[in-house]
């Protein structure tokens, strides 16, 4: 029988060989934008201005064909945090709370994280402001939520100071709220956000860490300091170019929400103006990220991921605006992974889906997957971007049913060739991307592409279905 000073030894022993192998994990800096689409300089847009995110995108992998699997902000964090697809979550919109029926015993991505030895923390949105309580790190807030009264106020004043003296572009009337404001890049919530995170990484360079940065913009209002709105003149902004009369061939029910088919060329350049510029001051509270990346020299031992949620419409289609749409500009977001010792300033073409992000992550630094994942780790991606890969992706949203149904679904299944999507009237669409990647001409009404229609159906059936919507 072992003594118990022996014994004590091997608990010590125990001890520090987990200290130790928690010190050599790797960390993860996971930073999210609200509503950002790929309207970026390393993403092949040549008006917006995005230095940091272009040069995070250098030092590793951009994923020009990665989905979000619900296009709008609960849903879409609620999945790329559970690593399941809306389906599996029952979260299908703003009001669901994500462990309605996950459970109260659930762990999501970053208590995963922390139930192995990581230090977490979450400042600004990372989960949907209004379930924030539901997931537990070790520090958690929001400088948006913690000053919205604030806030409230000062975009008041922000209104009278514009009633008075006239908006900083002599704008004219759009549907969407924005704010060209006095203040200073470390005034506005975002900007908080990036020092604290900021702060964070330097407090705990030892590691292990799993610190998430929430920006919430682009999101609306499209707020920022003045001098960003200064970078785009809105009679500069180039509008989307598409054949005439193609909207034509988008099912009613493919519209989103926020469809405004009566806008002027004039307010369509001012409204992504607007957008352009909270982008673009996005971009720099990332450049504040990357700072403290380069200071700390975190490099050669962290992770860092930056998404957006979901994309955002930019009057695409004859009016499309937002989110809440299957098509490209909407269920497609920005993806770039930059992990050690993985390729360099590539890109990938292969699909991939935001509820791969969970076991990815956890694959690099070392953990067991968690049961029930139903993404796919991309790390061989991350490491050979030509790897062959997944088939297909999927990505969900619904629209008004009548009677007594809350919700129908439309359901977007992509691969690397073919978009289809389809719709409970019985509405279809189908793209070749290879061709047409801006989505222009809808093919599902050729009967020369029903074998191309059958095969993606096909993949569209393999992904979960739920039979209700809570």
């Amino acid at each position: 029988m072992r003594s118990p000073r022996l014994a004590s030894l091997v608990l010590l022993s125990l001890a520090v060989v987990a200290q130790l192998a928690a010190a050599e994990r790797p960390n993860v800096l996971f930073i999210v934008a609200d509503d950002q689409n790929c309207a970026l300089g390393c993403y092949g847009n040549s008006t917006i201005k995005t230095p940091n995110l272009d040069r995070l995108a250098s030092l590793g992998v951009r994923f020009d064909r990665a989905y979000c699997n619900y296009p709008v902000c609960n849903a879409s964090r609620a999945s790329f945090l559970s690593g399941r697809r809306p389906d599996t979550t029952g979260v299908f919109g703003n009001a669901t709370n994500p462990r309605t029926k996950l459970g109260d015993e659930f762990q999501f991505l970053p208590e995963y994280f922390k139930s192995h030895g990581y230090f977490t923390a979450g400042i600004g949105k990372i989960s949907h402001p209004a379930f924030a309580d539901q997931i537990v790190w070790d520090v958690q807030s929001d400088p948006q939520v913690d000053r919205q009264e604030e806030i409230v106020k000062l975009a008041k004043k922000e209104r009278k100071r514009q009633n008075k003296n006239g908006p900083v572009d002599q704008t004219v009337p759009v549907p969407f709220e924005w704010h060209a404001t006095d203040y200073d890049d470390s005034e506005e919530p975002d900007g908080i956000t990036a020092r604290k995170v900021a702060q964070l990484l330097e407090e705990h360079r030892d590691g292990p860490f799993f610190v998430a940065a929430g920006f919430h913009k682009p999101h609306l209002s499209h707020t920022a300091p003045k001098k960003y709105f200064a970078m785009y003149p809105p009679d500069r902004m180039p509008l989307p170019a598409a054949p005439a009369g193609h909207e034509k061939q988008i099912p009613a029910i493919a519209t989103p929400p926020k469809y405004y088919p009566e806008l002027t060329d004039e307010q369509r350049r001012h409204i992504i103006a607007h957008y352009y510029a909270a982008s673009t001051f996005m971009d720099a509270q990332v450049g504040v990220l990357l700072e403290a990346l380069d200071r700390l020299k975190l490099w050669d031992n962290t992770i860092v991921v930056f998404i957006g949620d979901h994309g955002w419409h930019l009057g695409e289609h004859g009016g499309f605006w937002a989110k809440q749409s299957l098509m490209k500009e909407s269920a497609r977001s920005p993806l770039i992974v930059v992990a050690p010792g993985k390729a360099r300033g590539a890109a990938c073409a292969r699909v991939v889906e935001y509820i791969d992000l969970f076991p990815t992550l956890a694959e690099f630094c070392g953990l067991p997957p968690q049961p029930g994942l139903e993404g796919n780790s991309i790390l061989p991606l991350v490491a050979d971007p030509q790897h062959s890969w997944s088939p297909a992706v999927y990505s969900v949203v619904t629209r008004p049913a009548g009677g007594k149904r809350k919700a129908i679904l439309g359901r977007g299944v992509y691969s690397e060739r073919w978009t289809y999507i389809a719709w409970p009237d019985g509405s279809e669409q189908l793209y070749d991307y290879a061709a047409d990647p801006h989505e222009y001409h809808n093919l599902a009404g050729g009967s020369e592409y029903a074998s191309v229609k059958a095969e993606m159906r096909a993949l569209l059936e393999q992904a979960p279905h739920s039979t209700t919507l809570e």
